[in-house]
């Protein structure tokens, strides 16, 4: 009798751990189905990482070629205007008319200025 109680006590024992297994096994399959997830996101948020990077590669790349032809263009500008020669009379006149632009565009830009602080 006592032999089949030890092996009923031994049984219930097993059951037991068998059970706290099972448990365990859910609770790392719960774990790695979570993860799973995360690095699913993790993975989306790296791809969209790189199409951006990769967009503003392009644009740095038109940026740059665009400066170049700007800069091109300036210095044939500056070559066709080198071309010109002026006195001293001129050159008085050209700095006095730069004077007078200066002045009119302080003058336009001050109610412009006063108005957008006026909104805010």
């Amino acid at each position: 009798m006592k032999l089949v109680r030890d092996t009923g006590v031994s049984l219930k024992t097993i059951g037991a751990f068998i059970s706290q297994v099972n448990q365990h096994m859910d609770s790392i399959a719960t774990s790695a189905k979570e993860q799973s997830i995360g690095l699913g996101e993790v993975n989306i948020a790296v791809n969209q990482m790189d199409q951006t990077t990769q967009q503003n590669a392009a644009m740095v790349e038109q940026s740059t070629a665009a400066s170049a032809s700007l800069a091109q263009e300036a210095q044939k500008l500056r070559e066709l205007v080198n071309q010109f020669k002026l006195d001293g009379s001129i050159l008085e006149q050209t700095a006095a008319l730069r004077t007078v632009v200066k002045t009119m565009a302080r003058q336009s830009v001050q109610p412009l200025a006063q108005a957008a602080g006026a909104r805010r």
